[in-house]
């Protein structure tokens, strides 16, 4: 067998893209070789490289540098200029030189990974036994063009001007230079992903990362820098669980230690750094995971997609069997430990779930009452009458208890909870007070019954007609989700049946007639003003895939909906031809009075599951902008789901109350 150097970028560029991750790796190896102090030098909130066919304003350095036992040169070529060798066979030992540390480099390709986001890599390493001059220094500059060429040949790297002179202290000292187009992050945000990939707590350990960007101060941190230390999140009440060496039962065989902590979070986080489980060994993180692969439908499942965080330390994922992927971003999860701990997880999660679903839905039931004002609004609407009061704010508990939380942002939903909850409370009161009457003897019950029967029972039942059939159209949106491969076509025609998936409210959305003017009529008009044929629907024309969906929404809204395939990519080309539409959309209801008073409210909604290719400009204006969203396919099935089961729930609740009076 013969290794071309292309593998290089296999090992390098294509594992390590972002500046964290590479970062990672070199305070790692920096770990490994005892050092006690790491300094990390970069730019925060900035563009290492200018867009295509701009010329560099500023050219940019990250440094790390290190207090290790650092290498010599026999060192420098027999280890660190060997790719792939496994360091704890090739050294008999699996702990640091001089601290006895559990190492946690392995593989022996990490010194690749800042290729990742560079095309030099300059190192300068001073270690070995101290002379006469102090220790001597060795200094080679790696560049990835002399490297990347179809040969076996042994690659050699430039030597640096201060090879061969002496330092007073070892320490390796690593230069990145000539960068790709990547991103630093913001400070604050730097810090969470850093803070994230390492579970080290240990005295003789401190990483200092400084913003060498000037004017670029990081609010809250002095002299504009950070020091890692344990990330820090917001946790509920009475659901943390704590896990010391906890022991993983295994039929037959030793059991295997995990430590570390499980948790319901105060707020569903977007951050992908923050949110799920992160599974760490020897220090440093391997996966993470959102609930370690449990099946739907168990009890409290919304919670544990939206809230649940935690942190695992699990080491014999990396003993006598390597079940790390390579680039250290996930765990072999088929293997025969990887479904031990998977097990495990699921079964702690699920446990968690059951005993966190109070404290999620009563978090949730508070923000969504401060967000409708609810208590002072019922206390002025009915100062008299605390029993009515009473029953609206619990039927209104009720309904938004395992909602969305950050539908309490959206003022239309939140109202639509108030006034549900308003027709359904007092309901509620009168069962109870039915029951009262139903133990006097001389009350006239069945006068009362029958009335009530005729006025309210059969409403309930009608609604909770509804409330089926919506529960039917969310189990095929899961089935269509699940199979991971449907096309956009069966999920265009779900969502125009069912436009209520958008905006899940209980009065019907329907397809008016004013709606299909409004479609015909656009139509014809893109068609006359751009020469081009735009179709809004495909129920007129079955054969044509539509360039976008369009549904009327509550509040006199017209919703433009663009509908990409499950797991789909979103691309820059894709997001501007959708401004684009809406744009169009807007011109002609200005241009047309008579559809432009029906929908003054005009909004555009992307269900795709990746925005990850889209520029940064297009993100921005993304979090920025209103009228413009984006969901992915199993938000908009967790946004419909738990809400119209507890509804159904509620209304055979009522059913059999009043099938027992």
């Amino acid at each position: 067998m013969r290794i071309s150097r292309l593998t290089v970028d296999k090992l390098g560029i294509k594992l390590y893209d972002r500046v964290s991750a590479v970062l990672a790796e070199i305070i790692a190896n920096a770990y490994d070789a005892d050092a006690t102090e790491v300094t990390v030098r970069l730019p925060f909130d900035t563009w290492l490289a200018p867009s295509a066919g701009k010329s560099a304003v500023d050219s940019y350095e990250i440094t790390v540098a290190d207090n290790g036992h650092g290498m010599t040169t026999e060192e420098v070529n027999s280890h660190y200029l060997l790719v792939g060798s496994d360091r704890r066979r090739r050294f008999g030992k699996d702990t640091s030189r001089g601290r006895e540390r559990r190492v946690m480099g392995r593989k022996g390709i990490g010194k690749l990974a800042p290729f990742g986001i560079c095309r030099t890599v300059e190192v300068v390493t001073s270690g070995g036994e101290r002379t006469d001059n102090g220790y001597r220094v060795s200094h080679i500059k790696l560049h990835l063009e002399a490297m990347m060429f179809d040969s076996e040949d042994d690659y050699i790297p430039e030597v640096g001007h201060l090879d061969g002179t002496f330092r007073d202290r070892t320490g390796t000292t690593i230069h990145l230079t000539d960068f790709n187009r990547k991103l630093v992050p913001k400070g604050d945000e730097l810090h969470r992903q850093l803070c994230a990939r390492f579970g080290i707590r240990r005295d003789d350990w401190d990483v200092e990362v400084i913003n060498t960007r000037h004017g670029g101060a990081l609010p809250g941190l002095a002299e504009d820098s950070f020091r890692l230390g344990e990330l820090k999140i917001d946790l509920q009440e009475d659901t943390k669980v704590t896990f010391d060496r906890h022991p993983i039962a295994r039929q037959g065989d030793e059991a295997l230690p995990v430590s570390g902590w499980l948790a319901f979070a105060k707020d569903p986080y977007k951050d992908e750094v923050m949110a799920g489980v992160r599974i760490y060994v020897r220090g440093k993180i391997v996966a993470t995971t959102r609930d370690f692969g449990a099946t739907t439908g168990f009890t409290g499942e919304w919670g544990v997609r939206s809230y649940l965080v935690g942190e695992i330390h699990a080491e014999w994922l990396d003993e006598d069997e390597d079940l790390i992927r390579s680039d250290r971003q996930d765990i072999i999860w088929t293997s025969e430990l990887g479904q031990a701990l998977q097990d495990w997880g699921t079964a702690q999660v699920k446990a968690l779930a059951k005993r966190g679903r109070s404290s999620v839905r009563k978090r949730t039931q508070e923000v969504f009452e401060k967000a409708a004002n609810l208590d002072a609004r019922l206390l002025e609407e009915s100062p008299g009458d605390p029993q009515y009061r009473a029953s609206v704010k619990s039927a209104f508990s009720t309904l938004v208890a395992d909602s969305d939380r950050d539908a309490a942002e959206d003022p239309a939903r939140v109202e639509s909870y108030v006034q549900l909850a308003k027709s359904i409370g007092p309901h509620t009161e009168l069962l109870d007070t039915l029951h009262k009457v139903s133990e006097d003897a001389n009350s006239p019950l069945d006068m009362v019954l029958a009335l009530f029967q005729k006025a309210r029972i059969a409403e309930f039942y009608a609604l909770g007609q509804v409330a089926q059939e919506r529960v039917d159209v969310v189990n095929r949106l899961r089935q269509l989700i699940s199979d991971g491969s449907t096309l956009e076509r069966p999920l265009q025609e779900l969502i125009e049946k069912a436009p209520w998936l958008l905006a899940p409210e209980w009065t019907p959305l329907g397809m008016n007639e004013t709606l299909d003017r409004v479609r015909s009529s656009f139509d014809s008009w893109c068609f006359t003003k751009y020469g081009e044929l735009i179709a809004s629907t495909n129920i007129r024309d079955p054969d044509r895939r539509p360039d976008f969906v369009l549904l009327n929404g509550p509040r006199g809204t017209l919703w433009v909906v663009e509908i990409k395939r499950v797991n789909y990519q979103l691309t820059d080309e894709e997001f501007s031809r959708a401004i684009d539409y809406l744009g169009a959309l807007e011109d002609f209801l200005d241009d047309t009075p008579r559809f432009g008073g029906e929908f003054p409210v005009r909004r555009l909604t992307f269900i795709v599951d990746n925005i990850d290719r889209l520029s940064r400009a297009n993100r921005k204006l993304l979090e920025q902008n209103a009228n413009i969203e984006r969901r992915s396919w199993y938000d908009l099935l967790e946004q419909t789901d738990q809400a119209h089961r507890d509804f159904l729930a509620k209304v055979e609740k009522v059913r059999r109350q009043a099938d027992e009076l």
